[in-house]
């Protein structure tokens, strides 16, 4: 049976993390990494991943084939991801210096005093594992602003309005999170809503979010995979499922000098599937503040597993089973809800928007 657990916080705001970076710093972490990753690889003309090795499968950019004994859902997910037809590009990447999506870095018991995350998170592997992936899908909302924007004119309150999906590795109580999603994005000027639209992401905290030119909007059904290699090294794939469009397998690894002590390994202790309210950095030093958050209606996370392994390799698989359930409480308001639908179907709903049915 999950844990409920709810988000307080004496105010709206974020709590910074430990990691305090200036931004030259956490540009220079950003930047360096990106130059320094390994040659973003898509597959040849016609080539099959399903007939192939596993070395082939990595030359060519897609996730190697689960093992079929430790891990059988994971293992059913990769086949039926395989066998569609995808497009797979090599996207471009861009630095995002103005959001970021923090670590829950305190944690207490059932209570987090950062009220960011609402979702899903195991807060720790089983005994003796560490994690070492996780994967889910979810249809990105369509933004409106929030019911305080509402004017009495019927008009809203001029302004940006967002919310961010996503699923990643570490971050609960640790300083730093892999993770890759989505953010969605509700403009209102003069009192209108003039845009709604949505991009996809990953980020190393605490580098800067890289924005990834995958065409994505709301509607859209992405499919997300997360992999910590080892402690400095990871890879993200994000596909929309809906245009049969991907990105190639995108290995993140640690800076070079003189930024290598900077960036915060993963640890392989925590994972998650979470609706977020991320932060704005600004200043120097970096000051924190809230993004408005979007009204996103109510988000469900599709095939949500996860997997660890032991030191010797030997691993098991997981599902939504035994997780916490984060909720955004800004008292006396609830921003965001969290219920298990079913062992891999979470949903997530924001305000006093009722549960959706399972579409």
């Amino acid at each position: 049976m999950e844990s409920q657990v709810t988000i307080h916080g004496d105010d709206a705001r974020p709590r910074p993390p430990e990691t305090m970076l200036d931004h030259e710093t956490r540009l220079g972490i950003t930047m360096d990494m990106i130059k320094h990753m390994p040659e973003i690889i898509t597959p040849q003309k016609d080539f099959e991943p399903t007939n192939v090795s596993n070395t082939e499968l990595v030359k060519n950019g897609l996730p190697p084939r689960p093992d079929k004994q430790m891990y059988p859902r994971l293992r059913a997910l990769w086949e039926g991801m395989m066998a569609r037809p995808f497009t797979i590009i090599k996207p471009e990447l861009h630095v995002d210096t103005t959001t970021v999506h923090c670590p829950k870095r305190t944690v207490e018991k059932t209570v987090v005093f950062d009220n960011i995350w609402s979702g899903a998170v195991f807060p720790r592997p089983p005994a003796g594992n560490t994690f070492y992936t996780i994967t889910g899908a979810w249809i990105i909302p369509n933004p409106y602003p929030p019911p305080t924007a509402k004017l009495s004119n019927g008009k809203f309150t001029d302004g940006t309005y967002q919310a961010a999906a996503w699923i990643g590795l570490d971050g609960y109580g640790t300083e730093g999170v892999l993770q890759c999603g989505t953010t969605s994005v509700c403009v209102v000027s003069g009192g209108n809503i003039t845009s709604q639209t949505a991009y996809a992401w990953y980020e190393w905290f605490p580098a800067y979010p890289v924005v990834v030119s995958l065409t994505v909007k709301p509607g859209d059904l992405m499919q997300a995979i997360v992999c910590g290699l080892q402690p400095t090294q990871g890879s993200v794939i994000i596909t929309n499922m809906s245009s049969n469009v991907s990105t190639p397998s995108i290995v993140i690894a640690e800076p070079t000098l003189p930024y290598t002590k900077t960036l915060v390994p993963l640890l392989g202790q925590t994972a998650e599937w979470i609706m977020e309210d991320a932060s704005y950095a600004t200043g120097n030093p970096v000051v924190y503040t809230p993004v408005p958050f979007s009204n996103y209606g109510a988000t469900f996370f599709y095939n949500c597993l996860q997997a660890s392994r032991n030191a010797s390799g030997v691993g098991t698989e997981g599902d939504l089973a035994g997780a916490n359930l984060l909720n955004i409480v800004h008292p006396p308001t609830t921003l965001s809800t969290a219920v298990q639908e079913s062992s891999t179907v979470l949903q997530t709903y924001a305000y006093a928007n009722t549960p959706s049915t399972i579409p």
